[in-house]
C-alpha cells in the first residue's frame, strides 16, 4: 500500500515539475512589441533620450554584425554634475552616451552613487535605434 502511494507521489511531482518548465518555456518564446529576447535573456526596461544619441548607436552597431538585436553591455552611471538632474544616470555602451535612465528612475537613486553594468540590446527598426536594458525592475539594480 505505501508503494503505491509514494508511486503515486512521485508521478505527481514530476507531473508538477513537466508542467513548471513547459509553462516556462512558453512564456520564454512569446515576446511583445515591447520586449526584446535573445539567447534567453529578456530585454525590457527602456531608456531615455536615446534619439539625442542616434549617431553614437550607429557607431555601435556598424562596429558589429549587422543583425536587428545586437547584444551588448551597458554601463550605468551616476552623473551628479548634469545641468538638467542632478540625479541623472547616463547609460553608455562602448564608452559612449547612449541615453538616461528617466527622471523618475533615477529619482529612486538619489543616494546612490551609480556604477553598474548591466546587459543590454540594441534593436533597429527603420532606421531608429532603441536600447533595452535586461532589467526587470529597478530593484535588479540595487544591491
Amino acid at each position: 500500500m505505501w508503494i503505491l502511494v509514494l508511486t503515486l507521489i512521485i508521478g505527481l511531482l514530476i507531473l508538477l515539475f513537466a508542467r513548471k518548465f513547459q509553462n516556462t518555456n512558453h512564456l520564454s518564446s512569446f515576446v511583445s512589441e515591447n520586449e526584446s529576447f535573445v539567447d534567453n535573456v529578456l530585454y525590457t526596461f527602456e531608456i531615455v533620450a536615446v534619439r539625442s544619441f542616434q549617431q553614437n548607436l550607429k557607431q555601435i552597431v556598424d562596429s558589429q554584425a549587422k543583425e536587428n538585436l545586437i547584444e551588448v553591455t551597458a554601463n550605468l552611471i551616476s552623473e551628479p554634475s548634469n545641468k538638467f538632474d542632478k540625479n541623472a544616470i547616463k547609460v553608455q555602451i562602448n564608452g559612449l552616451n547612449v541615453g538616461y535612465l528617466s527622471r523618475n528612475d533615477a529619482q529612486q537613486f538619489a543616494e546612490i552613487s551609480m556604477d553598474k553594468k548591466v546587459a543590454a540590446v540594441i534593436n533597429e527598426e527603420d532606421g531608429v535605434y532603441s536600447v533595452k536594458l535586461a532589467i526587470q525592475n529597478l530593484e535588479d539594480l540595487k544591491d
